[in-house]
């Protein structure tokens, strides 16, 4: 956390926080007020309609507009199961008058904003069907693992449900401060699994985002993921380019399949002194390294863990070194500032043309795919990470990071209630419509969310199929015991060895050293543990190979 402190460059989230804390009450309220300009957001499609309440068969859900009947649900969905039983708890007096949440800043406009116009607000919605009041402790992001930590060290208890970030789970689950839900998750069946209205990736996803040791600790609530590409479509479709590109290199200019084909098209399109990037990247304190991921946990089948079943780092192996220096290299083809450029620099510079392509995250068409960008708008298309051949097998992965979550406080005096309102927030047709709602910079990573037409407008009908493929890909991130010291490490080195401070070798050898003696200060026995239960719930996925040449 006193790194983070330090920090001088924006992160993503106060970047973002720019564009959706505005007070604004309507349902068209804009993202992009202030940084941005105009909103990219288009007026929602659905229309208000005082006669529209309940449909036949539903319990509960937001009314007030046409389609609202699509974010309804029935007494045997997750959301009513839920619903009914707090509405129990509350009659035996087992639930409070009023729960209290913390949330990031950017994610109040979900609660308190109505949407679209003619719906009420989320949380006015959820009193009304349960009778019990909602209130929002706005705190920034960065101070949440820290100031939840106090809460339940000091005793105060003044929470019912903390803000997290998942990335952060292992230490919080390790603090005490974090309730284990195995027995509500048994009891009240909740929908994240289900084929239909569950998490994309299903268990993976689930046992990756929200367990830590084998348990449930925490509530998969944003589908943040980077390893996302954004390319020029109009370059790649310029029969000039594709004729030179493949006179030079051999091969047809296309999405590429391999982290070699990346690179020479990154080098080919890589023209500073015209005014075009190859291939801007992340490569800042505290986000770069979220880059390294996909390109190291793709060096083995089914995945390259970051330790072993001893629970030793494997950060120093060839596999490490190998992803660093393919880190390294790829800064050839950014910008001479790329070691501190983050959102503020690297977005509006795709949007203006002055890139070929962007690695990044999974809002940039929200945000800039719009006529107010001409240069980029109708011209970008995306793609996931590439991958490899490993024993015949393409191997393709991305990550998750960092991600808003939520976590029930170890300290509530109700914790069935608290779990219960999760459960219903985390419920496919009420997390969708939560989503929906560009009021709130929490983005969609259920399957409902990708049917949502409202979802589908804002972040563009070409992009959800590779927001899809993304999160169908993804590994976890660091998520075990002494997470924070593990970032630092390799985050520290990862740039020592980006600016040349040290060689590849070097910089994991470090990192790796300095990642030994966290797992002593963890407790070797307790982190064996928790990578044994860790690594079993990567994802297993295998592409069939394509690579085309």
């Amino acid at each position: 956390m006193k790194r983070r402190k330090k920090r001088k460059n924006m992160t993503r989230r106060q970047f973002l926080n720019k564009t959706v804390k505005i007070g604004a009450g309507a349902a068209t309220a804009s993202l992009t007020v202030g940084l941005f300009g105009k909103s990219p957001v288009k007026a929602p499609l659905f229309a208000a309609s005082k006669k529209q309440g309940l449909a036949p068969g539903m319990i509960g859900g937001p009314t007030g507009f046409e389609g609202a009947e699509r974010y309804q649900y029935g007494a045997d969905e997750s959301a009513g199961r839920a619903i009914e039983g707090l509405k129990k708890l509350k009659a035996a007096g087992k639930a409070p008058k009023k729960f209290v949440l913390m949330v990031p800043p950017g994610e109040v406009g979900h609660w308190e904003n109505p949407f679209p116009e003619g719906a009420k607000p989320f949380k006015e919605i959820f009193r009304e069907e349960t009778g019990i009041d909602i209130q929002l402790v706005d705190t920034i992001d960065t101070e949440m693992g820290k100031k939840l930590v106090q809460d339940f060290q000091t005793g105060t208890n003044a929470y019912d449900i903390y803000g997290t970030w998942q990335n952060e789970l292992g230490d919080l689950a390790r603090s005490g401060a974090l309730l284990a839900y195995d027995e509500f998750v048994d009891k009240y069946k909740p929908d994240w699994t289900d084929p239909v209205t569950g998490y994309i990736g299903g268990e993976v996803t689930v046992n990756t985002m929200m367990k830590s040791g084998g348990h449930y600790y925490g509530f998969h609530v944003d589908g943040d993921y980077p390893c996302f590409y954004y390319y020029r479509k109009d370059l790649w479709d310029d029969p000039k380019e594709q004729k030179d590109f493949k006179a030079r290199y051999g091969w047809e200019l296309q999405v590429p399949d391999t982290w070699e084909q990346l690179r020479d098209i990154s080098e080919f399109f890589h023209r500073p002194d015209k005014g075009l990037l190859g291939s801007v990247g992340l490569r800042n304190q505290y986000w770069g390294f979220a880059f390294w991921y996909a390109r190291y946990i793709s060096m083995d089948y089914p995945n390259q863990y970051y330790f072993g079943e001893n629970g030793d780092p494997r950060i120093d192996s060839e596999a490490g070194i190998k992803a660093t220096a393919e880190y390294v290299d790829s800064m050839k083809f950014m910008h001479k500032d790329a070691i501190t450029w983050g959102w503020a620099e690297q977005y509006p510079a795709m949007a203006a043309g002055q890139c070929a392509m962007i690695e990044t995250f999974q809002n940039w068409p929200k945000f800039y795919d719009n006529p107010d960008n001409p240069a980029a708008h109708g011209k970008v298309r995306s793609f996931g990470s590439p991958g490899r051949l490993i024993d015949g097998k393409f191997m393709r992965r991305t990550v998750w990071w960092p991600a808003i979550g939520k976590a029930i406080a170890a300290g509530t005096k109700y914790p069935e209630a608290a779990y219960l309102l999760m459960q219903w927030i985390t419920s496919g047709k009420v997390f969708t419509y939560m989503v929906a709602n560009p009021a709130g910079y929490l983005d969609p990573c259920r399957l409902t969310d990708f049917e949502d037409p409202q979802v589908i407008q804002v972040y563009k009908d070409y992009h959800v199929p590779t927001y899809i493929d993304v999160i169908e890909h993804a590994g976890p991130c660091i998520n075990v015991p002494g997470v924070l010291e593990f970032q630092n490490a390799l985050d520290e080195n990862l740039i020592e060895a980006a600016v040349g401070k040290k060689t590849p070798a070097q910089a994991m050898k470090d990192a790796a050293a300095r990642w030994r003696k966290a797992v002593d200060k963890v407790g070797r026995d307790e982190f064996i543990k928790a990578v044994q239960a860790q690594n079993p719930a990567w994802p297993t996925r295998v592409d069939q190979p394509k690579i085309k040449t």
